[in-house]
């Protein structure tokens, strides 16, 4: 065993210490382990890391469960892919738990990896296979009507993904599109702000074929004169998507503008 994965193991030992301040010092001090441009981590000692720190993500003490979502940032440069996709896997199964506290600091936990995820050409296989993975998985929440606050989490990192990943995203912008459309009716007015604001990060890089559909469909539901809430938010959804679209919004503009008077 080489020097650093035996101090990994040792540091992995103490994070199972009944005493929350040895969980916790160890934590730290695999944090800043990992910070280090010099580690390298063998095949078990990688799948040793992800299974313990996903597993203090639901430790007993916050402090703990925060130190284990910071050390995910650095994990993600210093594991392969396929540990990289079992720590989405968990984290987007955490996000259906019954349990709020879990749900909410396994939320931090993909936004976290999203934000690390590679945009060089080298890791370009990673992020899209990751962003395909998470994607699927967010598309599911989404139509979690009977919970609002998965809809919102749900929501809220699709969000940062197609704000910084929209173009690793090509193959998923149309069931995007289909999931995100049926949003802007939901009764709970975050679900429809959020759901604006995603639909705002997917506009600069879809196809003219998917921004064409999603211009005609808020102008032809604007032209059913619907109640003003929610005129209003396709109103909010079409000036959104006219500061992303750029020049494609050009021949739209004549029909917003006559909407847009007739509904306010």
């Amino acid at each position: 065993m080489s020097s650093v994965s035996y101090h990994i193991s040792n540091l992995l030992e103490k994070m199972t210490s009944t005493d929350k301040d040895f969980r916790f010092m160890a934590t730290n001090d695999l944090m800043l382990e990992l910070q280090k441009d010099s580690i390298k981590l063998d095949e078990d000692s990688e799948r040793k890391v992800v299974t313990m720190l996903l597993k203090l993500l639901e430790d007993k003490n916050g402090e703990v469960q925060n130190l284990a979502v910071k050390c995910l940032a650095p994990l993600v440069s210093k594991v392969k892919e396929p540990q990289v996709e079992v720590m989405v896997d968990t984290l987007c199964s955490n996000m259906m738990s019954d349990k709020e506290q879990l749900r909410d600091i396994s939320s931090m936990g993909l936004k976290t990896v999203i934000a690390e995820l590679p945009l060089s050409s080298s890791g370009l296989t990673l992020t899209v296979g990751v962003c395909k993975k998470i994607t699927s998985q967010l598309i599911g929440a989404m139509g979690k009507q009977e919970d609002v606050s998965v809809q919102l989490e749900a929501l809220d990192i699709l969000s940062d993904m197609l704000g910084r990943l929209s173009g690793a995203l090509v193959s998923f912008h149309s069931s995007l599109l289909s999931s995100l459309l049926p949003q802007l009716t939901s009764s709970r007015m975050a679900v429809r702000k959020r759901s604006i604001l995603a639909l705002g990060h997917l506009v600069p890089c879809c196809s003219p074929a998917l921004f064409s559909q999603l211009t005609e469909h808020l102008t032809n539901e604007l032209a059913k004169t619907p109640p003003v809430s929610m005129a209003r938010t396709y109103i909010q959804c079409l000036a959104t998507v006219s500061r992303q679209g750029g020049h494609r919004v050009g021949e739209f503009c004549h029909a917003h503008v006559i909407l847009g008077t007739s509904v306010t």
